[in-house]
Formats: C-alpha cells, sequence, structure tokens
C-alpha cells in the first residue's frame, strides 16, 4: 500500500490491510487531517509466513496501544495465512500457525468489547482441509479459478483462454527470452 493512495482509499471507502506500525501510524495521520473517524482497516497478523504482519505475541500491547489511542482508524477483521495448508506434511506447522493467530486475534477483539473484529486464516487449501478452521470468513484464492490447491486438480473449468499464435521465432537455447 502507497501512502499516496490513502486520498483514493479515502474517497472511494476501501479498507486497506494494515501489516506495519509505519503504515498504521501513517494512514491515522491522514485520517485525522481529513477529519475521518472509525475508518476501516484489516490488520495482518505474521503467523509463520514472514512477509508481512504484525508479530501475534510480541507486537500486540503495542498494537492494542495504538489503535486505542486515536480515533482515526477501527480494525474490522484481523487475519493471516496459512502457510501450507494445501500439504499435509505441514498439519503441525498449521496448527501452530492457528494457535498464534487465535492468541493474538483473540488480545485484539478483548480490546474492543462491543465492537466485532471479523476472523479469517482459511486460504482455498484450508477451507478443505481446516473447516473446523473456518472462523468468520475464507478467502477463496486459487479455487477461485476452478482449482483444488490440495492436488492441484480442476474442480471445475471457470474459464477458457484462446488466442492467435502472431509469430513462431527460432532462438538459441541459451538466449533470453522476455514475456
Amino acid at each position: 500500500l502507497l501512502m499516496t493512495s490513502f486520498p483514493t482509499l479515502f474517497q472511494h471507502n476501501l479498507e486497506p490491510e494494515v501489516y506495519s506500525f509505519r503504515l498504521l501510524d501513517a494512514l491515522v495521520t491522514a485520517a485525522e487531517r481529513e477529519g475521518i473517524k472509525g475508518f476501516p482497516v484489516h490488520i495482518k497478523l505474521d503467523t509463520g509466513m514472514h512477509r508481512l504482519g504484525f508479530d501475534p505475541v510480541a507486537d500486540m500491547p503495542r498494537l492494542i496501544e495504538r489503535l486505542r489511542s486515536q480515533t482515526a482508524v477501527l480494525p474490522r477483521s484481523v487475519f493471516s495465512h496459512f502457510v501450507g495448508s494445501d500439504s499435509d506434511q505441514f498439519d503441525e506447522f498449521s496448527a501452530r500457525q492457528f494457535r498464534l493467530f487465535c492468541q493474538g486475534s483473540e488480545a485484539l477483539q478483548q480490546a474492543f468489547p462491543g465492537h466485532t473484529i471479523l476472523r479469517h486464516i482459511c486460504n482455498s487449501a484450508a477451507i478443505e482441509h481446516f473447516p473446523e478452521r473456518q472462523m468468520d470468513m475464507v478467502r477463496l484464492g486459487l479455487g477461485l479459478y476452478g482449482i483444488n490447491s490440495r492436488n492441484n486438480q480442476i474442480i471445475n473449468n471457470v474459464s477458457t483462454l484462446k488466442t492467435t499464435i502472431l509469430q513462431i521465432h527460432d532462438v538459441p537455447a541459451t538466449d533470453t527470452v522476455g514475456y
């Protein structure tokens, strides 16, 4: 999320995911400057993917304090993402992720009594593999395209791409080809 996109978010009522204190502080400052109160945001927790997100244990006290100390933004949901729900070999890791997510998301919810914060962690594979972990919402990813992410089988053909070949070139095996 680019900090320069905040006016567009506000204008079109787009609800961003917030995954760092830097982003949260900038968003709060921008919303306060516009006189906005209660702007919905989606809090991303890092339970093991290690790309983006707040630490569901170490960051929660500071995150909760920061969110409660202002009125410009309000958590609409809290979410994470299973790393290996498509494979049984990661079941133990997925269970650990789910425990961490529950710990962090429950702490966040407790900090906002009377306000429901939706929780979601299941991707396409987890919807099938962990139905008991579906919580308030799920996020259909690869399944949206009719593919079972547990075995890469076609569930249902949802689209077809047809094209015309414009040209064919012979290229030496050591040369590069762009897209």
